[in-house]
């Protein structure tokens, strides 16, 4: 799933590189429909991969 995760974000800074270049409607409409809801996307499925993995486990006597 990391691997599609990262991807996806690849596909989230390639739509990033027109909508830098060119502030045009066009290009923050393909970033809006694209980009964002990819990398979205991305973030969601790299949280729920740690997650599972057990990265947002607190023991109880560790506050450190």
């Amino acid at each position: 799933m990391m691997r599609v995760a990262y991807l996806l974000i690849l596909i989230a800074i390639a739509v990033m590189f027109p909508l830098a270049l060119d502030l045009s409607g066009r290009t923050a409409i393909l970033f809006v429909f694209v980009g964002f809801p990819a990398m979205a996307l991305a973030i969601l499925i790299y949280v729920v991969s740690q997650w599972r993995a057990g990265a947002f486990h607190f023991k109880h006597g560790s506050r450190t």
